[in-house]
């Protein structure tokens, strides 16, 4: 019993970790999610979240991006996702460099951000101390893929993903809500299953 106690929790760990990893590496169907630095609310404004799910449709036809469920939060988007052509983690980075860019001119340049000084500041700040960026840094570093290997977790992400914006009180029902996969009025379509 003690052996087969030991190969549970090795099996248990060794998976957790498989799962932690920070970017995605391959082109499985996987469960990202991409935060905002210190977990800013920036997707508070209709023309933000435009910029995100225009930019998400430019990976969709130009990249090889398969979005096949997704929900844009006001500080995070939550994605079960697919790359048809090179490395999921190179498109997402290629995503958050150009995203970032537009987000940050975006806010630079809205005579109606209240926030303005106090985004760009937070994002340039950011941007300072972490090695791996120039200037700005809208996004946090990784995207933490969850390879989806069966029809049970691809439910529970798909579940997780729709429930989001009913958890945070935003909407009564999921389908209310029009920026995630769930809305049939979303701007970004997704993939058939």
């Amino acid at each position: 019993m003690l052996l087969f106690t030991f190969f549970v929790w090795r099996s248990i760990n060794s998976h957790i970790n498989f799962k932690m990893a920070n970017s995605a590496k391959t082109n499985d169907l996987t469960f990202i999610t991409m935060t905002i630095v210190n977990w800013i609310d920036l997707f508070t404004r209709e023309d933000y979240k435009l910029i995100i799910t225009n930019n998400l449709k430019h990976c969709q036809q130009n990249k090889g991006l398969r979005v096949f469920e997704y929900v844009l939060m006001t500080n995070h988007i939550h994605m079960i996702v697919q790359s048809d052509g090179k490395p999921l983690s190179d498109t997402l980075r290629d995503f958050k460099s150009y995203s970032a860019k537009q987000l940050f001119t975006t806010i630079a340049e809205n005579p109606k951000e209240s926030r303005k000084e106090w985004l760009t500041r937070a994002f340039k700040r950011e941007g300072r101390i972490n090695p791996l960026n120039k200037a700005i840094q809208i996004w946090q570093n990784g995207n933490y893929p969850v390879l989806l290997f069966s029809k049970e977790m691809i439910q529970q992400k798909i579940n997780y993903i729709h429930q989001n914006p009913v958890k945070a009180g935003f909407v009564a029902e999921p389908h209310e809500y029009l920026y995630s996969s769930a809305s049939p009025d979303s701007p970004l379509k997704c993939c058939e299953w």
